[in-house]
């Protein structure tokens, strides 16, 4: 279980009374995340889930409850952030930001529970999220970008004693050195992180996309390889899937010709970004315990190969989008 920042019963209910509820009658940690130290409240007969940010910025929580409000005002599946006193998106609770958002309903599913009727859904809510984000006017550079990952990868040194990794670094880096030229592509708000966990399920229906840490000014190709790696994949690149997301995500927004040309380099940074990412989060490999939910960085690596070996008119063919 991921808690950092454990709080008292009076700091609880200070937080709480920061956003204008009485003490909690009920607390409950959030098992999930590797980030963030989270907590159900019940408080004035209603559940609410508070966030303490262990990393973020302020200024990175502002924008974040910035993205938040105007999606929720345009009636997008997001949580309801709840504002502090002030209308101040954020407070401090134990040295750190913390956030207050209404209790979402719904379920995760697992990834054999997904169709490709699931994927469609989800190319639907990405399409009218980038259609949006032509209304939306603050802006956040993508903070995991080609800069962040070469620090990454430079940290990993030579791979030490792990045969995977000295094996996998040769392609780490010519990959990274690949995504020092991506494309030039149609750009506004994305999500960043739309992974399977990000998405509270009512039935079949789509109830609440979560997670906008990682919200930021990105080209759309970023969260539409990000998206098609998270949803149709399993031990391969699932054709159906990424069918049904494309033809989901072009029943609410067209794909400019400019994302479609720069999808595949896309796709393959995304791909870097993940494996190495998760390399560096686990470096001993799976943690002792199941405190923290481990994610194998060589799923990431497999997919990486995939996309290599396809290439721009292969992955476009994946797509449905080539001939």
């Amino acid at each position: 279980m991921a808690h950092y920042t454990p709080l008292s019963a009076a700091q609880l209910a200070e937080a709480c009374a920061a956003f204008g509820l009485p003490p909690p009658d009920r607390v409950q940690p959030e098992p999930k995340g590797r980030v963030n130290t989270s907590f159900h409240l019940w408080s004035g007969g209603e559940r609410w889930f508070l966030r303490i940010a262990e990393a973020a910025t302020p200024a990175e929580v502002a924008f974040e409850a910035e993205v938040l409000r105007y999606l929720h005002a345009a009636h997008y599946p997001v949580a309801r952030l709840v504002p502090a006193a002030g209308g101040l998106p954020s407070v401090t609770v134990a040295g750190r930001p913390a956030v207050l958002f209404a209790y979402a309903a719904g379920e995760e599913k697992a990834s054999a529970e997904l169709t490709a009727d699931h994927c469609r859904r989800i190319g639907e809510q990405l399409g009218r999220l980038h259609d949006l984000a032509a209304g939306f006017t603050e802006e956040r550079p993508n903070p995991y970008g080609p800069e962040r990952v070469a620090a990454w990868l430079g940290g990993l040194g030579d791979g030490g004693a792990d045969v995977e990794v000295r094996a996998a670094l040769p392609l780490f880096r010519r990959e990274l050195a690949a995504a020092g030229a991506l494309p030039g592509a149609p750009r506004g708000l994305c999500h960043g992180d739309l992974f399977t966990d990000n998405v509270l399920w009512l039935g079949d229906r789509v109830g609440t996309i979560l997670d906008w840490e990682m919200s930021c000014t990105e080209a759309f190709a970023w969260d539409l390889a990000v998206a098609v790696d998270a949803w149709c994949y399993t031990d391969r690149h699932d054709h159906l899937r990424a069918v049904a997301l494309l033809e989901g995500y072009r029943s609410r927004r067209r794909v400019e010709p400019e994302t479609v040309a720069a999808l595949h380099a896309f796709a393959r940074f995304q791909a870097l970004r993940w494996a190495v990412g998760r390399l560096r989060t686990f470096p001993a490999g799976r943690p002792a315990g199941g405190e923290v939910a481990w994610k194998d960085w060589r799923r990431y690596r497999d997919r990486l190969q995939d996309l290599v070996a396809m290439g721009p008119e292969g992955y476009l063919r994946l797509l449905g989008l080539g001939r």
